[in-house]
């Protein structure tokens, strides 16, 4: 029973992945800057995990006698966290609340599969196999099955998504290394918790100093005081917040395979959800049958991917 309730979690951060996404699109264009919704997100997220870290560690900061046994590689998640988040506020206008999520994975999981391959940030090397290899396939079949189907809907949209898509497969490199990078500091700290909170905190740092540091973001810093909407519009940090802390609670317990298929069918279904409904500004757009087979190939690509 404690497993289910601890994947019901992961399922609720998959479902609430696109929400946080659009979120933060609407904030953006309430902002006029992706930089500085970005950094707007990020704070209010770092004061979620800050709670939650002094909660279960009882300080914030690691004690400094272990920095020194760190790589110097295992800071720079918070580096791409920020890349990932504000390529996907960037993605979601152009791509809508599937392809944003795609993209993205289809980038995830290529660099996933070369980590494993290699061994690379310290990994256990995992050979590059007929099941992994047809998995791969698999997923991109099924991306390009239900993109051809999109595109018979609307002429134009293979020439828009052309370079937003490639732009999405690159911010998906960094969703998986940014894990990689984390799980490190997880190791050396002995809280997921903790190095979720100083990923978090390095994110911040980074889009702040470039909000400072642009003139044309340091413009818009008042319209957040003086931004009027909905009270969710301020809510994609604390999504982003669960969807970090409940990873960090439940992969030791459950593995990452089956962590990464219950969270990536979530973030399907929502996204599925957020275009066929028209949510968050965007077009209402149905979801065809042949695009509803591409998602299932896509999904089994993942399963042999990740459990193969």
């Amino acid at each position: 029973m404690y497993k289910q309730f601890a994947l019901l979690l992961i399922l609720t951060a998959g479902l609430l992945n696109p929400i946080q996404t659009g979120v933060n699109s609407m904030l953006r264009e309430k902002l006029k800057t992706p930089i500085l919704s970005s950094t707007i997100s990020f704070l209010v997220g770092l004061t979620s995990l800050a709670i939650l870290t002094l909660a279960t560690c009882g300080r914030l900061l690691p004690e400094t006698g272990t920095l020194d046994q760190i790589p110097w590689w295992a800071w720079c998640g918070g580096i791409m966290g920020a890349i990932g988040l504000t390529g996907n506020i960037l993605l979601f206008p152009k791509l809508g609340g599937v392809l944003t999520v795609l993209f993205p994975m289809l980038g995830q999981i290529v660099m996933s599969v070369l980590i494993d391959s290699f061994g690379w940030f310290g990994t256990t090397a995992i050979p590059l196999d007929a099941g992994r290899i047809t998995g791969l396939c698999l997923v991109i079949g099924g991306l390009l099955l239900y993109m051809g189907a999109k595109r018979s809907q609307n002429g134009k949209t293979g020439r828009v998504i052309l370079c937003w898509s490639l732009g999405g497969i690159l911010s998906g490199f960094t969703f998986a290394i940014q894990p990689v990078m984390n799980g490190r500091l997880a190791i050396e700290f002995s809280s997921s918790i903790q190095s979720a909170f100083i990923s978090f905190l390095t994110s911040t740092a980074i889009l702040v100093t470039l909000v400072l540091l642009i003139p044309s973001e340091r413009r818009n810093i008042p319209l957040v005081r003086k931004t009027k909407g909905p009270w969710w519009l301020w809510t994609g940090g604390l999504i982003g917040a669960y969807y970090v802390a409940s990873f960090a609670l439940v992969t030791p317990m459950t593995g990452v395979g089956l962590v990464t298929l219950v969270g990536i069918l979530g973030m399907i279904s929502c996204g599925a959800i957020v275009d066929s409904h028209g949510w968050f500004g965007r077009e209402a757009q149905k979801i065809r049958p042949l695009q509803y087979l591409g998602l299932a190939l896509l999904l089994s690509g993942v399963v042999l991917i990740k459990v193969i």
